[in-house]
């Protein structure tokens, strides 16, 4: 007689998302590292501080410019639409694309003025707040620095 062993089904647990935070933070320190090591002033702000991420400038800077640091592993970047209407739109966000975390690729980082892509966010037909930026909307901003103003290590204009 042969026994037949029933097995029963495992119950799968959908797929934990990773945490963002820990992207979001390496972007930061990128980008800090990036500035700093350009001769530009940078800090970062404190957690959660709304609209901004980093405070950068020159040190000839009466004030520091607000940045903001939009970071992913894999493109779209997702923003809010309120990011590219009023005061806002002067603002600077460096998007910066990570890679996989094996880093076989070098960070790519992306500096925009906000005004100048208002028009290539895509927002999908029931978001409200929220949209996404597509790498072809700001692939010709990639290394941009100079959005930021002259580097403190360029010769000075005679």
């Amino acid at each position: 007689m042969n026994v037949v062993k029933l097995q029963t089904p495992v119950p799968t647990r959908p797929k934990k998302r990773k945490s963002g935070i820990p992207t979001g933070n390496a972007g930061e320190y990128f980008v800090m590292g990036e500035l700093l090591r350009r001769g530009y002033d940078a800090q970062l702000a404190d957690r959660n501080t709304a609209g901004y991420d980093l405070l950068v400038g020159r040190h000839s800077d009466p004030a520091l410019a607000k940045v903001q640091v939009k970071t992913v592993r894999t493109q779209p970047w997702y923003v809010k639409q309120s990011q590219f209407e009023g005061d806002m739109l002067a603002q600077i966000t460096i998007y910066v694309l990570l890679g996989k975390e094996d880093a076989r690729v070098p960070v790519r980082y992306f500096i925009v003025r906000n005004a100048d892509v208002a028009g290539e966010v895509s927002t999908p037909a029931n978001w409200e707040a929220n949209a996404f930026m597509t790498l072809k909307s700001i692939a010709q901003f990639e290394g941009r620095w100079d959005l930021l103003g002259p580097s403190p290590f360029s010769a000075p204009s005679l």
